[in-house]
């Protein structure tokens, strides 16, 4: 039987001063605790620092903020799960996926658009997948809990969203759902094999167990969100050629070079280290765009990260899942 749990007030209790991270649990349902783990609900409060929270197979917990989170340029949250990378190979996790879901009123949700591009089977359990096969889900990219700076989605690693993947959303195009104004997030445990993509194709990840929450980073609330400042992009194309944009509305030399990363899979990788690779397709007043050169195989999963900082420490970093075609 499915139990819904209240937050104590204990678990309610805001942490002090306005944190960048959940300060409480409103509510839980852990699906009597389905396919076992580590059931604290607490855990999934404050900075990611290794202790988390499972959610039970599909279940979910609804977190709240001492900050109300907005719309910004890039990526507007992290969710920090605890999956772990291959030794052999950067590209491949061990995943165990869930939807993000946001709220204004924290009654009407609605999820963040998701693309599932991985084998149609399921790996079993305790196995790897390919980190670039989930794009607008949580629970690939892993965790760098000792990051400087813990807003910054190369650094920080874990998955960053984006509110503005939502604009599309009825919810949000009825005012239902107020991107400047997001006040509660549900991340809700993929089921293997049973839940389906925005697309309605079926997911896949490791069957062993459910999502487990470290933590969620808010990078733009409502007042950073309108502050001025860099504009980063990630674009996949059909070829799979990746592009980086790097803009400042204030110019391209308000951005901080030394503030320029790059990861792939979630690995940092530098951005000077690719620019052998890649060709400059734009350079203007406000910034430029680095392409790289050639096409990959067909099929090739890729899941490309990039963040910046102007001169003044506004932030800006998006992530991108996509295969070729």
């Amino acid at each position: 039987m499915q139990r819904l749990f209240c937050a104590t007030l204990a678990l309610c209790a805001a942490v002090p001063g306005q944190s960048p991270f959940a300060s409480r649990v409103v509510s839980f349902d852990d699906m009597g605790q389905a396919g076992g783990g580590v059931f604290a609900p607490s855990n999934t409060l404050g900075a990611p620092d290794g202790t988390v929270h499972s959610l039970g197979i599909g279940g979910n917990v609804v977190l709240g903020f001492d900050v109300v989170i907005a719309d910004g340029p890039g990526a507007d949250l992290i969710v920090s799960e605890n999956p772990f990378v291959s030794t052999s190979n950067p590209a491949l996790t061990f995943a165990e996926m869930l939807f993000v879901e946001v709220s204004s009123d924290g009654t009407s949700f609605a999820r963040i658009p998701n693309r599932y591009d991985g084998p149609a089977v399921s790996p079993g359990p305790f196995a790897f997948v390919n980190a670039g096969a989930y794009e607008g889900m949580a629970g690939a990219g892993a965790t760098n809990p000792s990051a400087v700076d813990l807003r910054d989605v190369v650094e920080a690693g874990g998955d960053a969203i984006d509110l503005a993947d939502l604009a599309g959303h009825p919810l949000v195009t009825s005012g239902v759902v107020d991107l400047a104004a997001i006040t509660q997030v549900r991340l809700v445990d993929v089921r293997d094999g049973v839940d389906q993509d925005s697309r309605g194709v079926t997911i896949y990840d490791p069957g062993s167990g459910s999502a487990d929450i470290d933590g969620v980073t808010v990078v733009h609330d409502a007042a950073s969100a309108v502050a001025p400042g860099p504009i980063v992009d990630v674009t996949i194309p059909a070829d799979g050629a990746f592009e980086l944009s790097f803009d400042d509305p204030d110019g391209w030399r308000d951005l901080d070079p030394a503030s320029l990363q790059v990861a792939l899979y979630g690995t940092p990788v530098g951005l000077v280290a690719l620019l052998p690779l890649m060709n400059i397709s734009r350079f203007d007043a406000t910034g430029f765009t680095l392409k790289l050169r050639g096409v990959l195989p067909a099929g090739f999963l890729l899941r490309v990260s990039a963040s910046a900082k102007d001169l003044s420490g506004h932030r800006s970093g998006d992530v991108r899942s996509r295969p070729t075609p």
